[in-house]
């Protein structure tokens, strides 16, 4: 039996969220691997943002009064939902779900006991596993946790940042909070955009097990639209560029971020600010060159020899 935001069980020791819109289809087994943990102190807040599927249907078919569930009233995209479950969160440690994911059975457990044993952290991330159509990576390791270094910032050419998806953290609610939770604003890179900010209040630790499955078959992944990408690096920009300032390399992998993307697809003269910028922090970089030329073209042509390029270079790397 499902309980209400206003009839909650006992303070739990974990608050998971989770927050979902109109994935009815495969909401139910992500709910059962949260419950189905080996770690049982928790709660499961499934925040329903606005759903037009049978989503309330799915989510009354668990009997565990544990799980809650929040319909919202109003649209807030994934990180405002977030933030809207974690509000109505009451137990000491915060953790995040995704509706088209898996957790493994341990994977709560694992993270607690590496708390434990370093009890000064207030934040843990773990490693996972992510299913594609034609093969399986492993994402996890000392070395790739020890790589996530934000003085690289993000995009093409950084570190690689997938250690960071929300159903990898459990986080002191209270460290959450200090940090001001998700930027509603920012719609494809906002667990990385917090994450920086909570690595400046308390670096994270690692669990060094897989947590969970992230499926890329099924599931669709966030947001992962290039023009949203621009739209949010701007913000990222605006929030933090300071932080990059002394890293030109940086700060012009950032430009030609947004400048590839809005030249692709909206009005051209924005786009092209964006490519001078990162050309004036790195003379004659051969991408960004290439993206310059393309975006002086006529939008379906530019559009046209950008895929053709893409294709080109794909080939290559296999």
């Amino acid at each position: 039996m499902t309980q209400s935001a206003s009839n909650p069980p006992p303070s739990p020791h974990v608050s998971v969220v989770m927050p979902t819109h109109n994935r009815a289809g495969l909401l139910g087994r992500s709910i059962a691997s949260v419950l189905g943990q080996s770690f049982a102190d928790l709660e499961l807040i499934v925040v329903d943002d606005c759903s037009s599927d049978n989503t309330a249907e799915v989510v009354a078919r668990f009997d565990d009064p544990r799980l809650r569930y929040v319909p919202l009233t109003d649209n807030l995209g994934a990180a405002g939902a977030r933030n809207a479950g974690a509000r109505l969160a009451r137990g000491e440690w915060l953790a995040f779900q995704d509706d088209d994911d898996i957790w493994l059975v341990d994977k709560l457990r694992c993270q607690i006991e590496t708390l434990r044993e370093q009890p000064e952290a207030q934040w843990c991330l773990g490693s996972f596993i992510q299913i594609q159509p034609q093969r399986q990576i492993y994402f996890g390791g000392e070395a790739a946790f020890r790589g996530m270094d934000y003085r690289q910032g993000i995009g093409d050419g950084g570190p690689q940042w997938n250690l960071i998806a929300t159903p990898n953290w459990l986080l002191r609610r209270s460290l959450f909070e200090q940090a001001g939770g998700f930027d509603p604003e920012i719609r494809s890179w906002d667990d990385w955009e917090l994450g920086l900010r909570l690595y400046q209040l308390s670096p994270p630790i690692h669990c060094d097990q897989p947590t969970f499955i992230q499926d890329h078959i099924e599931g669709s992944g966030l947001m992962r639209a290039e023009r949203t990408r621009a739209a949010d690096m701007r913000r990222i920009l605006a929030k933090h560029g300071h932080y990059w300032d002394a890293q030109p390399r940086v700060m012009a992998r950032h430009y030609y971020q947004i400048g590839r993307a809005e030249s692709l697809y909206d009005p051209a003269p924005a786009g092209r600010d964006a490519l001078w910028r990162s050309l004036a922090l790195r003379p004659l970089a051969p991408r960004t060159l290439a993206a310059l030329v393309l975006a002086y073209l006529p939008g379906e042509l530019g559009r046209r020899l950008t895929q053709g390029l893409r294709k080109l270079k794909q080939g290559f790397r296999r």
